[in-house]
């Protein structure tokens, strides 16, 4: 029985009734986690979830996206859950997306878990995954060669909206790490499961509709191009999490060195292109220290 979790925080109401349709004939049952909405959002969040026959837990706070993620499998498993798919609030599944991810889980019993290729709805783009499972090669995004899409690549990492994972794959207790809060908690996850022995899939011939980064801009590098980019405060969360991941003794040294370099880029295209610049130096900085350290909850 497949269980879909979806974590909301101020909804934008329109794009989450078109996720809830669109998932509505694909899974048994749905479940909103809901980490603080106001009032007035959660009275309509109410009336959608009873529209949509969709089991809805407010947590009163923003608990961080792990917590939330940890409530929803709990639910899904005591519901009797063989496997959950997680999802943001700002993502859709395509036609038969749920489906075509089961159907390649049970193809590799070895599998923990399939993701889909994401499509941003802004740029007009597709993204594929990343892997590293070829000698030699830095971490890298995997992409069609002639236009051939094969029924499943396997790939180094997911992200967790569109994430279909076995139940079984999940710890019982805390599967998520909670006091990481929001950013590379699905990273984190990826690497400790695959160190355990399973593997990870990425489904390339179905899509997830979804939205990366608050904002798009336009840089130019070697022509334009797009480039997503988050509040001051979530790069906070991206530069301390990243740290930490680095310190993860299961995390292989070449993405250690990938992420490093990750960040450096990061922090030069902040610095050239976003508004903000000052405060992001200094949540960048915090970001940074606060990994080295160790220090982890939510940023106060």
């Amino acid at each position: 029985m497949i269980i879909s979790i979806t974590i909301t925080y101020q909804p934008d109401l329109a794009t989450l009734r078109k996720q809830l349709e669109s998932l509505r004939s694909q899974v048994a049952s749905m479940w909103v986690i809901d980490n603080g909405s106001s009032e007035a959002k959660l009275e309509s969040l109410q009336r959608l979830c009873k529209e949509f026959n969709v089991a809805l837990q407010t947590l009163g706070y923003n608990s961080g996206i792990a917590h939330a993620q940890n409530v929803g499998i709990a639910a899904a498993r005591a519901e009797g859950a063989t496997h959950i798919l997680l999802m943001d609030q700002d993502s859709e599944a395509s036609p038969s997306m749920v489906a075509t991810l089961a159907e390649t889980l049970e193809a590799v019993p070895h599998a923990a878990a399939a993701g889909p290729s994401t499509y941003d709805m802004r740029t007009g783009r597709s993204t594929f995954f990343p892997i590293d499972f070829v000698k030699g090669y830095w971490p890298k995004h995997w992409r069609p060669i002639n236009g051939v899409f094969p029924q499943s690549v396997e790939v180094a990492a997911l992200i967790s909206s569109g994430s279909l994972i076995r139940i079984s794959a999940l710890p019982e207790e805390k599967p998520m790490l909670e006091d990481w809060f929001i950013d590379h908690v699905d990273t984190e996850w990826c690497f400790r499961i695959r160190a355990k022995g399973w593997v990870l899939l990425g489904v390339p011939k179905t899509q997830l509709k979804h939205q990366l980064g608050d904002k798009i801009s336009q840089v130019w590098f070697f022509g334009w191009k797009p480039v997503a980019h988050h509040s001051p405060l979530r790069d906070y969360y991206m530069f301390r999490n990243s740290v930490l991941l680095v310190k993860k003794d299961y995390v292989p040294w070449r993405w250690k060195i990938y992420l490093v370099a990750r960040l450096f880029l990061f922090w030069t295209f902040f610095i050239i292109y976003t508004p903000q610049r000052l405060n992001r130096m200094k949540m960048t900085a915090m970001g940074i220290f606060d990994g080295i350290r160790g220090h982890v909850g939510q940023w106060k």
